[in-house]
Order: C-alpha cells, then structure tokens, then sequence
C-alpha cells in the first residue's frame, strides 16, 4: 500500500497529460463542417465538440480569449508551475506542448500582475537627486542608467528573461548529460529559463513582505534563499541529478553566468567609453577584464563538461 508521500511523488513525475479531459469515444456532429467524428475536436476544421447553443461557458470562454487565456488553461499551468516544475518543463520540451500555456505568453501575463502587485505594496516616493557639481557627461550617464533602471523596473517579464538568459548557456553545457533531460538544445534551454523566470516571478510579491527583521541583510538572504530553493527544486525534478549532484552543478551554472554578467556589463561600459572619447588605457584594462572572465568561463565550463561525462558513462 502505498502513503500519500509516494502517490504525491507518482503524480509528480506522471507524463501523461494532465490537462487534456477524455473524450470517452463519444460521437460528435460538427455544425460547422457537417463532420462526424469522434474526439473532443472536428478533425476537419477544429471546432471544439459541443452543443450548438451558446452558453454561459461560451462568454467565459470569449471574455477569457481577449486577454489569449482561453485557449490553454493558464491557472492550470501555473498550479503545475509551482507543485511540479521540472515535470512540467520536461513535458513541454519533450514535445507535449499543447497541454501547456505559452510559457512566453504567461511570462508576459505574470509579469503584468507581478507589477500591479508590487506597485500596490511599495508606496515610498522617489526622492530627486542633486545635479549640483556634476558634468554634462556624468549627467548623461546617469540618464541613460535612470531611465534603464525605470523601464527595467515597469517590465518585469523581460527584466526576468533578461537575468535568466545568462543561465541557458552554462546549463546547456553543465547539465547536457543529465540522466532526466539530456542533450537538450538551447533553444530548448530558452524555454527552460522561461518557465523559471516565471516561477521566481510568482514568488515575488511574496519577498516584498516586510518580514520585520533588523537586519537588512538578513532579509536579502532569506530572499535570495526562496529563489535558489525554487530553481533548485525546478533543476531537481527536470534533470533528475541526485542532492548534492545538483546543488554543486547548479552554484558552478549559477557563478558562470555571474561571469557572464560581468562580461557583459564591462562590454557595455566600454562601449559607452568608446562612445564619449575617454582615455584608451581605461578600456583596454576592461577589455584584459573581460577576456580573463572569459577564459576562466571556458575553463569551468570545460572542467564540468569532463566531470560529467564520465558521469554518463559510468551509468
């Protein structure tokens, strides 16, 4: 007899579609086409199966179709989201999308609300800064990093995807041997970071609580601690590493993309260098930089590609 603990997790890892209700090998007419058939949908056209008559259902259905919410059930897939990621994320990459919400579609949609949440909960106004002794070329740069900061700050679905992005490089080559998921493509990792961009978006509003702690530090830790269990959890079930095997795959993913970042972030300050004539000495030691991160990238890339190949092989 098996516990709950156990029915819990064959649920979890159940493929099958969890979203799709059985037709029962009813025959249907379609008033459409004049089609008969037998499904939950007209071969023909793709009329959904039913009655003629519209119902209260149907203006459910059409109210819920202006927003692109219609078509897959978003609560479903976002209730899949939060107690079976990684399943969840392997069924869409493993070809069984229709039974998913369009992951970026939802992103969007959560991203949305995620802001109107936050906007509601903070209520501290902007206090303006001082120009005063400040060049024209300083006040420039910090135009461009205010407005960054303001547009980052209105769209949260991008700014989400935008961090994660960082992330489907270093997981395609950490974990392109797992035992769940191997040989994912990167597109494939696109779709992967997507959906957990998603997931840490859900948890947001929650790390905007005041947790009436002292210790501002302290709060960014438990916060940062709520995201990295989500993702390791989403990692876990997706892959399919054991414990430890995942927790020191996904902080060597996770110190990569840091790197990643980095680069990227030098990248754009030379650019801006370039761009305002300054001295070339300044650049060319971000260019040393960024070439350094680099190899030491390359190298901790190669080092788990090793590691987890003779992984592979001696399973």
């Amino acid at each position: 007899m098996t516990t709950i603990l156990e029915q819990y997790r064959n649920w979890q890892r159940d493929t099958r579609r969890h979203f799709i209700a059985p037709s029962g090998g009813a025959r249907h007419h379609c008033h459409c086409c004049d089609t008969d058939y037998a499904g939950n949908f007209c071969p023909e056209c793709g009329q959904r199966a039913g009655g003629k008559h519209l119902t209260w259902a149907s203006v459910r259905q059409g109210v819920m179709d202006i927003w692109g919410v219609g078509s897959r059930s978003l609560p479903v897939t976002l209730w899949q989201l939060i107690w079976r990621p990684g399943y969840l994320i392997a069924d869409y990459i493993g070809g069984r999308r229709q039974v998913s919400f369009p992951p970026v579609k939802m992103l969007v949609i959560v991203g949305l609300v995620v802001m109107l949440l936050v906007n509601c909960i903070e209520s501290s106004p902007d206090v303006p800064m001082s120009n005063e002794g400040v060049t024209a070329a300083e006040r420039y740069s910090d135009t461009l990093i205010d407005n960054a900061t303001t547009w980052f700050g209105n769209h949260y679905d991008w700014t989400a995807i935008a961090i994660f992005s960082f992330l489907i490089v270093p997981t395609h080559v950490i974990f392109r041997h797992s035992p769940r998921c191997p040989r994912h493509t990167l597109p494939e990792g696109f779709f992967i970071q997507v959906f957990c961009a998603t997931q840490v978006l859900m948890i947001y509003p929650l790390l905007m609580i005041d947790f009436g702690l002292e210790s501002a530090t302290l709060e960014n830790t438990i916060c940062f601690s709520m995201i990295a269990l989500s993702v390791l959890r989403t990692y876990l079930q997706l892959f399919g590493y054991k414990l430890w095997g995942t927790i020191w795959r996904l902080t060597t993913t996770i110190v990569v993309a840091l790197l990643m970042m980095i680069i990227a972030l030098l990248l754009s300050y030379v650019v801006y260098m370039m761009w305002n004539h300054q001295l070339l000495s300044v650049k060319m030691a971000n260019y040393v930089k960024m070439l350094i991160g680099a190899v030491v990238c390359a190298i901790i890339l190669w080092c788990c590609d090793c590691i987890n190949k003779r992984h592979a092989a001696s399973r």
